[in-house]
C-alpha cells in the first residue's frame, strides 16, 4: 500500500518525489499551526520537524493525537510548551485511516525525522480502541502508552 503511494521500500528513509498526497493532507490539516517546514510557532504550537514524538519507535501516540487531538502543556524535544494553548483538534471525523497513515508516514520520514511507516491497519486498530472518545488527549495520558 505504501509503495503504491510512492513511499520508499522499508529501510529507506526520506520522502520521494511522489509525495503530493501526503503534502496535500498536511496542507489541509496541519500547515496552519505547524507551518510549511514543520517548525511550529514558539510557545504556541510545537514543532513537527526533527522531534522526539515523531521519531518514537511506535506511532501509537501520534495516531491518537491525530484522531482525537491534544490539549494542555506538552514537552517536545525536552522544550516545554507550558500553557494550555498548545492544542490540536482531532481529525477522526475528517481524515480516513489511509489519509492519517499517509500523512504520518510522510511526517515520520521527512522534516528531519527518520522513523518507520504508519499503516492504515494501525490507525484502524487505535480508532477502534476508543470509538466513543470525545475529549482531547493530554501529554500525561499519552505517555502512559508505551513508546516501544
Amino acid at each position: 500500500m505504501l509503495l503504491a503511494l510512492g513511499w520508499p521500500a522499508a529501510g529507506r528513509a526520506g520522502p520521494v518525489e511522489a509525495d503530493a498526497a501526503p503534502r496535500a493532507i498536511y496542507q489541509r490539516a496541519c500547515l496552519s499551526c505547524h507551518g510549511a517546514e514543520g517548525l511550529g510557532k514558539p510557545r504556541l504550537y510545537p514543532p513537527l520537524a526533527a522531534t522526539d514524538w515523531l521519531n518514537a519507535p511506535r506511532p501509537d501516540r501520534l495516531i491518537r493525537i491525530v484522531l482525537h487531538g491534544m490539549a494542555g502543556p506538552v514537552k517536545v524535544n525536552g522544550q516545554p510548551f507550558p500553557t494550555a494553548t498548545p492544542f490540536m483538534p482531532g481529525h477522526a471525523a475528517t481524515l480516513s485511516d489511509v489519509e492519517i497513515s499517509t500523512a504520518l508516514t510522510w511526517l515520520r520520514r521527512s522534516m528531519g525525522n527518520n522513523a518507520g511507516p504508519v499503516t492504515p491497519a494501525e490507525v484502524t486498530t487505535i480508532r477502534n480502541a476508543a470509538p466513543q472518545r470525545s475529549s482531547m488527549w493530554t501529554e500525561a495520558e499519552l505517555l502512559a502508552f508505551p513508546a516501544r
